[in-house]
């Protein structure tokens, strides 16, 4: 047990009431050769950049680099916070003067054996210096810096502020550094309000934070807070009985937290170039961004997770025709805001950072179509205008396929569309081919295009984004649609710099067309190709590709969400054809899955 002493000075140390960081300028302390006028100032110096992600509802998305919370002054800590950490990583931490000469000594033993420290010996006075200043040293270089320092540094700012600084500075994982950042991370809370439980779990998590933090490992982190709690009764902190109790109660995880890192990791991603690119016009040419910024997105966190639920689904339906295969999922607003973005299968998991949403260029097949037939009313033709469906070829001599392999000799640009019926686009499309390009740009597709009859087949490669910005423009009624990830970006003081301007209400199409032409891709739900993506009001295409190597569904639905355009795409990296998926199977599935998830969150 520790000598009465020892509980004499833990309880006058915890309740000085002059620390550092409300000394005023005289208090200034000289520390590595930088002045500081405050313990404040020492919390935030050298501190690494992060960017903070939030949805549009301010809710955690996750972080890059460091994210940081608010400083708490030890007033505002839990006492059993305090007293966990010195139970747990440094019991003698008010007896030894910034070294423990009993820890450093055995540490130094083994290290003279196997040539690492892997018994500890750093006093919390020495982690402290290293997380603050010597973080970029090498090991042993840190390590006799440390041991040369500890007894100056702790004189200069007192154990108080040692622990101050600590706790405002560790890393507790998941992108957490500081106690404020990793309550609310975990437990939805500030630092202040964190339990006994909770104070057990936060520091037990510390000898290896990204895989015991309570999102990593569930059961291995309360078995470190079971542990430290064991140390706090030894240490006479709190009772035998008291830290019985805290075993049993159940850690109320702020799991929806977790759930924002894990569904949005390939749009986190993407969203982190485009600030950083941001950051380095607005800033200079220097892309490190500095502390925290945070950034409001434009993402929707619950149909997000609904996106992913919808894909995972259909993945485990079809498994055996989809093997290895991708998928890539977006759903956009009539304003072009980014809602969902699923880029692939699980990002962390794979160490994937391909986002196949917007960085992989694929053919369209039919969904191409689009443009064909929005260029065919444009120059006067109708629904209801007849087109030739019989066989047809290219100028070397291929012909050129239907789907159905049904080849009728009259039929309706309605019915040519929603069968989609390849001879009858080709015709369409056989000298109006600049049209159908003039009509692509004009809706947003910026990817290489060539003029030729290929084009009413989709045979040029675009992305998933452009094709459904493009279909998100006829949704919308004809109004320009330019996709965006960002509501607002705000520094690290919380003083806004950015601020999404608003698109322009530019008209792209004739508001007839856009109707004429959304009443037909409704029809391709009713009696096409996408009947297995059929629900009310909605209206669509499909698109497949020779063998199966790529399979899209791409529409939209008035009033679903507030306007949503969707598209997915399945299909393999290496381009190698899959089992039969075609746009009108797995993407189509996918896409109602999501779209009845969506109209539900609505109604909630």
């Amino acid at each position: 047990m520790p000598l009465p002493s020892f509980l004499r000075k833990t309880a006058a140390l915890l309740a000085l009431a002059v620390p550092l960081a409300v000394a005023g300028p005289a208090a200034a302390v000289e520390l590595f050769g930088e002045t500081f006028k405050s313990a404040g100032e020492i919390a935030a110096f050298n501190r690494g950049d992060g960017v903070r992600y939030l949805d549009r509802q301010g809710r955690f998305l996750g972080s890059v680099g460091e994210n940081y919370g608010e400083i708490v002054p030890i007033e505002k800590m839990p006492r059993h916070l305090l007293q966990a950490l010195i139970a747990k990583e440094d019991r003698r931490f008010f007896e030894h003067d910034g070294l423990d000469y009993f820890g450093l000594a055995r540490a130094l033993s083994v290290a003279v054996t196997s040539g690492r420290f892997s018994q500890g010996g750093s006093t919390l006075t020495q982690q402290t210096m290293k997380n603050i200043f010597f973080k970029d040293y090498g090991r042993w270089e840190r390590k006799a810096y440390e041991i040369i320092s500890a007894q100056d540094f702790e004189e200069k700012v007192g154990k108080r502020t040692v622990l101050y600084l600590y706790l405002n500075r560790v890393y507790f994982g998941f992108g957490a550094y500081g106690v404020d950042a990793a309550a609310k991370l975990y437990f939805g809370h500030p630092a202040a309000q964190l339990t006994l439980k909770e104070s057990a779990a936060l520091i037990g998590s510390l000898t290896a934070p990204s895989r015991l933090n309570p999102f990593a490992d569930r059961a291995r982190n309360e078995e470190k807070a079971g542990i430290v709690l064991d140390a706090m009764a030894d240490a006479g902190f709190i009772t035998g009985k008291q830290a019985a109790a805290a075993k049993r109660q159940t850690l109320d995880l702020a799991e929806t937290n977790g759930l924002g890192v894990r569904i949005a990791g390939h749009f986190r991603e993407t969203a982190n170039a485009r600030f950083r690119r941001f950051h380095a016009a607005r800033f200079g040419g220097n892309t490190d961004p500095g502390p925290t910024f945070t950034v409001r997105t434009t993402l929707d966190r619950d149909l997000q997770a609904a996106a992913v639920r919808s894909l995972e689904r259909a993945a485990q339906r079809n498994a055996k025709r989809l093997g290895d295969a991708e998928y890539a999922l977006v759903a956009l607003n009539d304003r072009g805001e980014v809602l969902a973005m699923v880029g692939g299968r699980d990002a962390a998991a794979r160490h994937d950072h391909f986002n196949r949403a917007l960085q992989a260029r694929r053919q369209p097949g039919s969904a191409f179509k689009l443009f064909v037939f929005l260029a065919a009313l444009e120059r006067g033709l109708t629904p209801d205008s007849m087109i030739d469906g019989s066989p047809l070829a290219f100028a070397d001599g291929r012909s050129i396929r239907n789907f159905d392999d049904a080849y009728p000799k009259q039929l309706t640009l309605r019915q040519a569309l929603a069968r989609s019926v390849n001879t009858a686009s080709a015709r369409l499309t056989a000298g109006h081919v600049d049209e159908v390009v003039a009509m692509a740009r004009r809706l947003g597709v910026e990817t290489p295009l060539e003029a030729n009859l290929g084009l009413a087949l989709g045979n040029a490669e675009t992305t998933l984004l452009q094709l459904t910005q493009a279909y998100a423009m006829v949704g919308n009624g004809g109004t320009k649609v330019e996709a965006h990830a960002f509501q607002r970006i705000l520094d690290p003081r919380g003083r806004e710099v950015y601020a999404y301007p608003g698109a322009p209400a530019e008209r792209v199409l004739d508001a007839r067309t856009a109707a004429v032409m959304t009443s037909m891709l409704g029809e391709v739900m009713t009696t096409g190709t996408g009947r297995a993506a059929f629900i009310k009001g909605g209206a669509g295409k499909t698109g497949t590709t020779n063998d199966y190597r790529d399979a899209w569904f791409i529409g939209f639905a008035d009033g679903v969400a507030g306007g949503l355009t969707v598209g997915v795409w399945v299909g393999n990296d290496d381009n190698a054809p899959m089992k039969g998926v075609s746009g009108g199977s797995v993407p189509a599935e996918v896409w109602r899955g999501f779209m009845q998830d969506a109209a539900k969150l609505r109604k909630g």
